[in-house]
């Protein structure tokens, strides 16, 4: 499905599809996971099983057919992706939050597994389903461009169409992706119940200045701020590593109208 295209033409967002896929998990690896703030911070950048495991959190979060990607006119390429994610409340004290899980269960690499710790630390400083009285979420999960194709407002065209996205799912379902559609790599990938509760918030973590200026070109609130001195990681803290362009990270929402 497409959802709109950039002013130069050149450029059309889509929702994540099969074909699409691969070339997603590309911008993830090769721009995420190198340039990231937050993957720097961790030492992703410096660890390709880390990073491989941040790509299973990519595929699994795929089959909530909620991400979109950027793709080229003329070459077919995918530039940029927004991997995004349905997120509920536990239903209990006990219930631990699906970042958690995944960090628990499905990390083996100290890098990676400090990384989603931190979004899970991040996540928990405020109750976004209790402020916003919101029962489900779309969150932008990553958001990455590919470095030839950046500063052409693709992260802007993501974010946008992905509220639209979340606008739609209260007439149900807006695109189907199973686990076939991830490929071989991902076929063992165990299934899980997809949440049906259309979204009233859209949220994310800004970990970076670039995508801080996106989310305030595009209608999110930032909720709190988080300085990366308060994360540490193999004796340095996140924020000696990322250095002083980026001190801090915001979790934004942004109410679905």
């Amino acid at each position: 499905m497409e959802w709109c295209r950039s002013t130069c033409g050149k450029y059309k967002i889509e929702s994540l599809t099969a074909a699409t896929f691969p070339g997603a998990i590309n911008v993830i690896k090769v721009s995420f996971c190198q340039d990231e703030a937050v993957s720097i911070g961790a030492e992703v950048d410096k660890d390709p099983l880390a990073a491989e495991e941040l790509l299973e959190l990519c595929a699994d979060a795929a089959l909530d057919g909620v991400s979109l990607v950027a793709v080229h006119e003329d070459t077919g390429e995918v530039a940029a992706v927004a991997f995004n994610k349905l997120q509920v409340p536990s239903s209990g004290s006990s219930e631990k939050a699906f970042f958690e899980v995944f960090a628990e269960e499905r990390c083996s690499r100290p890098s990676s597994k400090s990384l989603i710790e931190f979004m899970v630390n991040v996540d928990s400083r405020c109750n976004l389903f209790e402020k916003f009285d919101a029962d489900c979420s779309l969150e932008v999960m990553f958001l990455a461009t590919l470095k030839e194709h950046r500063c052409r407002g693709l992260g802007k065209l993501l974010c946008k169409s992905s509220s639209e996205l979340a606008k739609k799912l209260k007439d149900g379902p807006v695109t189907k992706f199973t686990i076939q559609d991830l490929g071989p790599v991902y076929s063992n990938m165990n299934p899980r119940q997809v949440p049906t509760t259309p979204p009233k918030i859209c949220q994310a973590i800004w970990t970076s200045f670039i995508s801080q200026k996106v989310g305030k070109a595009t209608g999110y609130s930032v909720i709190l701020r988080v300085p990366y001195e308060e994360f540490e990681y193999n004796g340095k803290t996140y924020a000696e590593r990322i250095g002083p362009d980026s001190p801090f990270c915001e979790l934004v929402a942004k109410v679905i109208e």
